[in-house]
């Protein structure tokens, strides 16, 4: 190693950074099994935590003060200039300790858990903290109390068949216990600066938590537009808050209550409603509980009127991963032979196109994800996608959405980032807004393929085929290392990364076998 460079240590090995190299850059050249995907900052995949060292400001201003203050950092932002000592994140440094006040059985199957905090903790209704089980491992749960009204903070939690955590909630936590939790996170809260807005709320079964905090604060804070609620459940004793609900909607002439059980779905119920034949661009839409209805009301929305920065969604998150319907959905939409006219049957689309990846490619925010696929590449591969779907006559045979993205950690944040500027960019080509909306509704079609927060592997033949990490290999033919590009003859030993394809010669690293 070269001793005037920096060097990192990392699970016992020490990786020495090279100029204009990223700390990150130089953990993956030398085969640290570190997770990333956008390389930029973007994701926030690949945060660590600093053990003993430096980092510079760069590489932590994107992070939340609290992280921060904790030791974490992202490599791919960091460019060290002294030696430094790095661990994986660890977000056990981020649990505050409280008290279990009370637990209520609020239905058959679902209880109301009172926590007091040990610190005083700032929250708002609709946001939601993670609670640990004594196993260390944490679920989210969405408040539904306000501190002003109700003290405690205030979780509904439904037994689910096998669950680690609630089922110890359920029958193990008493009253009296100290557990630990993280938090509050999230942004599905009640807005003060419109209160003349419509405000449209969707739950289906515990999702109705953060919602019933929503609608309490909104009613506290004097809101005057119509308040809308539909709950959905498969049976009656799941509408665990009827009368609470039915009290509410009498006491305020602006809220309105939808009990929708069994058959009946809340998204049929709230889309069908007279309230949707209107112009809905200035309501508010929270959408929180079972994944399939979030995401299929998005759709819905979107295809509506409704305005992506209106649209506050708070999804069940599940022990399995999710399985990509991108076929199933690319069958069942029908082709749009006015759109395609209005796109001049292709060419106008590929102006658009040309436009909208002009601006993708000098965006800092969406560039990441484009580093290793050329502007043209990326132009022709949508226009294929997009063709084939308003054109029914139009071929496809490229990725569907989930395989070409399966890599990618891509946030809802950067997904709305990328549909906003899709949809300005069709807004200045002069497209009609109603096709604008179609338009769009197709592509939120696929947010939950795209929208991850860890890296999946591709589907093929029905089973998922994850590509990370790295392989001995040894070369075939002579090459050049992707790290330090020195010249490598056959029979050259090294590594390379499954999924990114470099290879990376035995002076790179300490872990390839020479």
């Amino acid at each position: 190693m070269n001793k005037d460079r920096p060097t990192v240590e990392f699970e016992g090995f020490r990786y020495q950074v090279r100029d204009g190299e990223s700390l990150l850059d130089s953990l993956i050249r030398g085969g640290a099994e570190v997770d990333f995907s956008c390389r930029h900052g973007v994701c926030q995949t690949c945060m660590m935590r600093v053990l003993s060292g430096e980092v510079n400001l760069e590489a932590t201003k994107a992070l939340r003060q609290e992280l921060v203050d904790s030791g974490h950092f992202l490599p791919c932002r960091a460019h060290p200039k002294a030696d430094l000592t790095v661990g994986l994140a660890d977000y056990s440094q981020l649990t505050l300790e409280a008290i279990v006040s009370e637990k209520v059985a609020l239905s058959p199957s679902v209880v109301r858990l009172s926590i007091e905090p040990a610190v005083n903790l700032d929250w708002t209704p609709g946001q939601y903290i993670n609670l640990i089980n004594p196993e260390g491992i944490s679920r989210n749960y969405s408040i539904a109390s306000i501190a002003e009204e109700d003290y405690f903070v205030h979780l509904h939690v439904k037994r689910v068949d096998n669950g680690v955590v609630s089922g110890w909630i359920h029958d193990a936590l008493e009253v009296g216990d100290f557990i630990k939790i993280q938090g509050p996170m999230g942004e599905c809260v009640y807005d003060l600066d419109n209160p003349e807005r419509t405000l449209v709320l969707l739950a289906t079964g515990t999702g109705l938590a953060p919602l019933y905090g929503v609608l309490r604060d909104a009613l506290r804070h004097g809101h005057r537009g119509p308040i809308l609620l539909y709950h959905g459940v498969a049976t009656p004793d799941e509408l665990y808050l009827n009368a609470e609900l039915v009290a509410l909607a009498r006491a305020h002439a602006n809220l309105r209550y939808f009990p929708c059980v069994g058959e009946q779905s809340v998204t049929q119920a709230a889309f069908d409603s007279p309230s949707f034949s209107q112009d809905v661009a200035e309501h508010a839409l929270y959408l929180c509980g079972n994944p399939g209805m979030v995401y299929h009301a998005r759709y819905l929305a979107i295809g509506a009127g409704f305005r992506r920065a209106h649209i506050l969604a708070d999804p069940f998150i599940s022990d399995e991963p999710y399985w990509p319907q991108d076929g199933q959905k690319l069958q069942s939409l029908p082709p749009e032979p006015e759109l395609w006219a209005a796109l001049e049957q292709g060419p106008k689309l590929r102006r658009i196109l040309e436009d909208v990846y002009d601006q993708i490619y000098a965006d800092p925010r969406l560039s990441p994800f484009f580093q290793h696929a050329t502007k043209e590449r990326a132009i022709s591969k949508q226009y294929e996608f997009l063709a084939a779907i308003f054109h029914a006559e139009s071929s496809y045979f490229g990725l569907n959405p989930f395989n070409a993205h399966h890599w990618m950690i891509f946030s809802d944040e950067i997904f709305d980032h990328r549909e906003d500027l899709f949809e300005n960019t069709l807004r200045k080509h002069g497209v009609q807004e109603r096709f604008i909306r179609r338009w769009m509704s197709i592509q939120e079609l696929f947010r939950r393929e795209m929208v991850k927060s860890s890296e999946r592997g591709m589907i093929m033949g029905g089973e998922e085929h994850l590509k990370s990490g790295y392989s001995q290999e040894v070369l075939g033919v002579g090459s050049i290392c992707d790290g330090c590009q020195r010249e490598l003859p056959a029979g050259s030993a090294g590594l390379m990364h499954q999924r990114t394809g470099h290879f990376y010669c035995v002076h790179c690293n300490p872990h390839a076998v020479g």
